[in-house]
């Protein structure tokens, strides 16, 4: 397929496929399993590609992956990294000479092509990262400084062979909304995913849906494709879609995913945790079920403390609906 036919049929993925399986951990799952220690500045994940151990970390999660969407029968989402740093930027970070976000996408999307079953079914796209540190939404950039800020690496991946795009861990509605608008001017589908409490509302205190509404007034001419969540355990999602404020129509049609944390502390307890805290697979998929169920959520996967058993019983639980439904 061209990339023109590939992005097309993302998008006629989630019109048509009743949930996506998309990617668990991966930054966080090879910290714990290979490096031991937290990525290098300036590239931090987009440089994992470039020592030994993060390759080989970054090989296993996505092959890990991949291997459960193929066992069964599920279209996948995977987002590699990237990074718009380049020339002397790069001094001493090991990807001197190297265009770092299409090495991170070829690698993964080598790793989906040596499955010729699902491999048309598996969809890579890169994500813009929140500036600062998501967990402290006071670190984001203002609106316009983050739209300047995020345009040249959103430039940068329109002209790659992608399927799609996403700006993840949006703390602050500024951050979010200049990402959003740095990815509208290009031709990608794109997603907008925040990270929000379970009272409702993203770290910086706006709404979600209030959120979501101000994103849409900035991009009518190329509106995200939805919007989701990530590193947010899924009974903190229900908890937040529960609020008044975010049972809205617009919050049912337009916010359709969750990357489900394995555990439900808040995210500064997460933040300032030494150590890995995870729910049980089973029940963790259980409740990540229950979001499709009451919501109707078509893109679900993991984040933080998700590993190979939470996706292969998340993958389980969606198969199920898949051949309810007859596909």
């Amino acid at each position: 397929m061209t990339v023109e036919e590939r992005r097309q049929a993302f998008v006629k993925n989630f019109s048509e496929s009743p949930i996506t399986l998309l990617q668990g951990s991966v930054g966080e799952r090879i910290k714990r399993n290979f490096t031991h220690r937290d990525p290098a500045k300036p590239l931090k994940l987009a440089g994992l590609y470039y020592s030994r151990e993060g390759r080989r970390g970054l090989e296993t999660a996505f092959r890990d992956y991949v291997q459960i969407a193929e066992e069964y029968r599920l279209p996948l989402v995977l987002h590699p990294y990237a990074s718009a740093l380049s020339g002397a930027q790069l001094a001493g970070t090991g990807a001197e000479g190297h265009d770092v976000s299409m090495d991170n996408y070829t690698h993964c999307r080598a790793i989906a092509d040596e499955h010729p079953a699902i491999r048309d079914k598996v969809f890579v796209g890169c994500s813009l990262s929140f500036s600062g540190n998501a967990y402290r939404p006071e670190t984001s950039l203002p609106e316009e400084e983050a739209y300047a800020h995020h345009t040249k690496l959103a430039q940068i991946l329109e002209k790659m062979p992608i399927d799609h795009s996403r700006s993840g861990l949006n703390s602050a509605l500024g951050e979010a909304a200049g990402a959003a608008r740095a990815l509208a001017d290009t031709s990608l589908p794109y997603i907008i995913s925040f990270l929000v409490r379970k009272d409702g509302k993203l770290l910086d205190g706006t709404w979600l849906n209030d959120a979501i509404e101000y994103i849409e007034e900035k991009t009518q001419k190329h509106p995200p494709l939805f919007y989701q969540v990530n590193c947010v355990h899924p009974r903190n999602m229900l908890l937040c879609l529960e609020q008044p404020q975010n049972q809205t129509e617009l919050v049912r049609t337009r916010f359709l995913g969750l990357e489900g944390n394995g555990s439900d502390l808040s995210p500064e307890e997460l933040d300032e945790s030494p150590v890995v805290y995870t729910s049980p697979a089973d029940e963790w998929a259980d409740d990540m079920m229950k979001l499709y169920e009451k919501y109707h959520f078509k893109l679900l996967g993991g984040c933080c403390g998700t590993d190979h058993a939470h996706l292969e019983e998340l993958a389980r639980r969606i198969r199920a609906v898949w051949d309810k439904e007859g596909k």
